[in-house]
């Protein structure tokens, strides 16, 4: 009894700035800044959502945002496909090492690298582009869609690979043909955790574009300001939808995907 209640505490906890923020959004501006909070008693006012769709910028934002997070999580999967099974499937020296300095460049703050790639783009003309933003989306998120397709692929045998390639087939062959369709799952985790970053992601979203393109993020960042607080709410929580669409098309991949390997024989 006691863990359940502790897990429906734990999961109160976790939801609560998701119900505040979709609360806020349906709120009027005066229930917003009320003392004490309505939390839960509060008038509905959907006059939010108007005002926010008659913004010039909103839906080209929505346009932006899906641009850059489709092609780089698609981008970024094409490559772990690639990485992922080399680093699998064949030994070289130093290779713990080089896994070690894969999952440090993850772990490096995006404040400390905005500037220098601020200077990087601005040189090669990719500034307020999406192919500049797209790439480097990308090269944030390898580093973990990397490590997540390796270790999808070490879950699969390799005697797989062995017996393929003593009856004549290329690596290619194998990859395509026989490994990919067994690595369904974590093809959609790594495609889904890279769709989200980039879709959520502020720092270099508002570093290296705000003129030309202005993804969801930075646009709900112009209404931070107290007044504008209930526009900001209703933009962030329909910039919330299409993840909540997306894992509840492709859930039962990701549950495949996440306990793939955990069984062992």
């Amino acid at each position: 009894m006691f863990k359940k209640i502790s897990a429906y505490l734990v999961g109160l906890i976790f939801f609560f700035p998701i119900f505040f923020l979709i609360s806020s959004a349906i709120k009027p501006t005066r229930d917003i800044f009320a003392i004490p909070p309505k939390i839960l008693f509060f008038s509905i006012d959907l006059e939010n959502f108007q005002n926010a769709f008659s913004q010039i910028k909103f839906f080209p934002s929505i346009i932006d945002s899906f641009i850059i997070a489709l092609g780089s999580a698609s981008w970024t999967v094409l490559i772990a496909i690639y990485s992922g099974y080399y680093l699998s499937r064949n030994n070289f020296k130093f290779k713990n090492l080089f896994i070690i300095s894969i999952i440090s460049a993850r772990m490096i703050p995006l404040v400390s690298i905005s500037i220098p790639l601020y200077f990087v783009l601005s040189r090669l003309n990719l500034l307020d582009s999406y192919i500049g933003l797209i790439l480097v989306h990308s090269c944030i998120n390898l580093p973990l869609a990397v490590l997540l397709m390796k270790s999808f692929y070490d879950d699969i045998p390799k005697e797989i690979d062995e017996n393929a390639f003593i009856d004549g087939a290329s690596k290619f062959f194998i990859l395509h043909k026989l490994i990919l369709p067994l690595s369904l799952g974590g093809l959609s985790v790594t495609f889904i955790l890279s769709f989200i970053f980039s879709w959520t992601e502020f720092i270099c979203a508002v570093m290296l574009s705000q003129m030309e393109i202005k993804t969801l993020p930075v646009y709900a960042s112009l209404y931070k300001t107290l007044p504008s607080w209930d526009t900001m709410s209703v933009i962030i929580s329909i910039s919330l939808l299409p993840l909540f669409m997306l894992l509840l098309f492709i859930q039962k991949y990701i549950v495949r995907g996440l306990t793939l390997g955990s069984v062992k024989e």
